[in-house]
């Protein structure tokens, strides 16, 4: 099960899909700095949700999916 903030992380994702989103947008838009974003990124990679290079994130086909299934 995802906690709070990885699904608050995947739905600013899902809603930029095909984007690879900067951290540092996460960190104004959600209001958590990277050592609370940190343990959510690696849970939705450890799921296969999200994927990250150079401190940008891009949601998967997999998160897609689950996003579609959770909020569509």
């Amino acid at each position: 099960m995802l906690r709070d903030l990885s699904l608050l992380i995947l739905q600013h994702l899902f809603d930029r899909q095909g984007k690879r989103v900067p951290i540092t947008d996460l960190e104004v838009t959600l209001g958590k700095d990277i050592h609370d974003l940190r343990p959510a990124i690696e849970d939705l990679k450890a799921h296969g949700y999200i994927n990250e290079e150079e401190y940008r994130i891009e949601i998967l086909p997999a998160g897609r999916d689950f996003a579609r299934s959770r909020w569509v």
